[in-house]
């Protein structure tokens, strides 16, 4: 595996202006960046899931975006030496440091729009989305100092995809696609009992079929309240 600053940096239109404001949006103001962001902290590492998780956002766009997110330190470029050879992009420290943006944004959208509900998963959202997006945006390090733990959910009434691994070390959390063999924990629930469990409704234990530690899945669940 090997990554490095490749070729010039994109160009771009900023606001030539002095203003710190102005000068953060020449970095995170185009359109798709932060989204490409929420994505990259939300458990998709890979060109092709980024970009069909962001419908509406052509190719040429995408590439131009993590170019320029690599150029300005937030993503790096991992190549894989495999067969056949693989690409995945990785926040760095900087890029994970946007992610109080995302939270206030977030909370200024509860506020003025509202928040998500369970009845639109299968209708506006899809379950993937909010099984990966949810956790890894409510997700509060203060609540988790010294937690290194790994979760499994799998949520029994979607049909996009129903299994998930959140890997929680370092400060963050980290979704995956699909149930982890050697989890720590594993929660089996519906869509209800995920949104009560991530929002600290009932007890993990109530929230459906759970198999490991009650106290590591009652840790864990406190790190969204």
């Amino acid at each position: 595996m090997g990554h490095q600053k490749r070729g010039v940096e994109p160009q771009r239109r900023g606001y030539n202006h002095a203003c710190l404001i102005a000068q953060t949006l020449d970095i995170l103001g185009d359109r798709w960046t932060l989204l490409i962001l929420r994505d990259l902290m939300a458990g998709l590492h890979r060109y092709n899931d980024i970009l069909e998780n962001c419908g509406g956002m052509s190719p040429n766009v995408l590439s131009d975006r993590l170019k320029r997110l690599e150029a300005d330190g937030l993503v790096i470029r991992n190549y894989y030496k495999e067969l056949p050879p693989r690409v995945e992009y990785t926040l760095t420290d900087m890029g994970w440091s946007v992610r109080p943006i995302l939270m206030s944004l977030l909370e200024w959208g509860r506020g003025h729009i509202g928040g998500v509900t369970p009845d639109q998963i299968g209708q506006t959202l899809t379950a993937d989305f909010v099984a990966r997006t949810l956790p890894a945006l409510q997700f509060d390090a203060s609540r988790a100092p010294g937690l290194a733990a790994t979760m499994t959910l799998e949520i029994s009434d979607c049909s996009d995809c129903n299994s998930w691994t959140y890997e929680i070390h370092d400060g963050h959390i980290h979704p995956r696609r699909h149930a982890h063999e050697t989890a720590d924990v594993a929660l089996k629930t519906d869509t209800a009992g995920f949104f009560d469990f991530i929002r600290g409704t009932r007890p993990a234990e109530q929230c459906g079929e759970l198999r490991g530690s009650p106290e590591t899945a009652a840790a864990i669940q406190d790190c969204f309240r």
